[in-house]
């Protein structure tokens, strides 16, 4: 009689460690699928950012500019500034474009492999329990898993300690992108003497028409990375919490 209740106990034992040991982590997929969604929603906040650089910049892009000093052909100007501004306005769309084909990388990098890391047992101590294959997490076990792990209510429950990461990581990458000698001035360089290189022009003339372009631009660039840091999700992007992405995080096992 003693060895059969000792079974029974045993397999109610057991019973309730499976059913904890299947609490599962948020795995590539839910990673992949949680960090495009808050790219795909933020996106919408990048790019009237970059828009207003994209037009301030294209508004100054030949500020200052002494035409005299480039060539004295009127024909020569206008096909050297028409071109370069076309060209200019190409490269500045794909920065927008890298940048929200990034945006995606630098997230699931910030929730998940920056402290707090999104990572590791679910478990211990219990919380929660995974639901059935096809049944969502709610938003009730959001409240209850209240400790840092690698499983989707956890990282709901801690979505503004993860948002907060994310928006420093994104805006360090724009602060990176936009400095002097970083890759957006480097890349305009490149694009403007290029186009001048098509046109003749004495070194003295070219060095100094691409200067004034450069020394334009990387102050548009300068007022780029202020905007971004000032204005991107400055009320921390709420709307797209429970209409996008919570419940998106809350359908992954």
């Amino acid at each position: 009689m003693k060895i059969v209740r000792f079974v029974d106990t045993l397999v109610i034992i057991c019973a309730f460690f499976f059913l904890v040991e299947q609490v599962k982590s948020c795995e590539k997929d839910c990673q992949n699928g949680i960090s495009d969604a808050f790219a795909n929603s933020w996106s919408d906040e990048v790019k009237p950012i970059y828009g207003n650089f994209k037009q301030n910049a294209l508004d100054h892009l030949f500020y200052g500019v002494s035409f005299s000093k480039v060539s004295n052909d009127s024909t020569v100007v206008n096909s050297l500034t028409k071109s370069v501004y076309s060209s200019v306005s190409d490269r500045f769309d794909s920065f927008l474009k890298t940048f929200i084909s990034g945006m995606s990388g630098i997230i699931k990098n910030a929730i998940f492999k920056e402290d707090p890391k999104m990572i590791g047992d679910c478990n211990n101590p219990y919380r929660v329990t995974q639901p059935p294959v096809g049944v969502n997490w709610t938003y009730d076990d959001c409240v209850k898993m209240d400790y840092v792990c690698g499983n989707p209510p956890s990282i709901c429950h801690f979505i503004d300690i993860n948002k907060e990461k994310c928006f420093k990581d994104l805006k360090a990458n724009v602060t990176e992108c936009t400095k002097v000698g970083g890759v957006y001035i480097t890349n305009i360089n490149d694009t403007v003497t290029k186009v001048v290189s098509n046109y003749s022009l004495p070194k003295e003339n070219s060095d100094y028409f691409v200067g004034r372009v450069l020394k334009n631009v990387q102050s548009c660039l300068s007022n780029l990375d202020s905007n971004f840091n000032t204005n991107f999700c400055s009320n921390n992007c709420t709307k797209y919490d429970n209409s996008t992405i919570i419940p998106l995080l809350l359908s992954y096992p």
